[in-house]
């Protein structure tokens, strides 16, 4: 198997060895551009992504995003293969420290994501991953709370439909 056949299985055991024996293996990407780290995350796959994180020292700037890393990561105006900034997978993962070091950098953040399924701005991905200590950051930072990609959709309606109230209040209170 290879090692995205054992992220899907979320086989940590598995991903251990492989890694072990061929630590490059960290290093691929599959059909859409994703390391291994990254699918594991995305598919909630946490035996995967802790087997990754902890055999192999990461040096992809994304994967060290992704893990909470604040240095080494991507440039502020970078895109993942899918479609995201740094910022927006900074809010993802709740990487505060990440997130503030990318605006004083110049990211933008208002920036919509490309994604097929998903045109957020990072503000967006804060509601969606309750990524509330991000959302302060962003705001902080000039993040515009009613950037949507319909009204149904604004990030305080995502915070509230996903039952996270502190966001909800925070998003009502920078929209005035």
């Amino acid at each position: 198997m290879d090692i995205f056949e054992l992220v899907d299985a979320d086989d940590g055991a598995a991903i251990r060895r492989l890694l072990t024996q061929e630590p490059s293996a960290a290093a691929a990407r599959d059909e859409t551009g994703i390391a291994p780290l990254a699918r594991a995350l995305y598919r909630g796959n946490r035996g995967a992504f802790a087997a990754i994180r902890e055999t192999v020292s990461l040096t992809d700037p994304w994967d060290r995003l992704l893990a909470g890393e604040s240095d080494g990561i991507p440039a502020p105006d970078a895109w993942s293969p899918d479609g995201f900034t740094a910022l927006h997978l900074a809010a993802y993962v709740d990487n505060a420290a990440a997130a503030r070091l990318l605006l004083e950098a110049g990211a933008d953040p208002n920036a919509v994501s490309r994604a097929s399924f998903a045109r957020v701005s990072p503000l967006g991905t804060c509601a969606f991953a309750g990524a509330t200590e991000v959302a302060r950051v962003l705001l902080e930072h000039g993040a515009d709370p009613t950037i949507a990609e319909d009204d149904r959709f604004t990030p305080r309606a995502v915070a509230e439909s996903n039952g996270n109230a502190e966001l909800a209040e925070l998003l009502r209170e920078a929209c005035g």
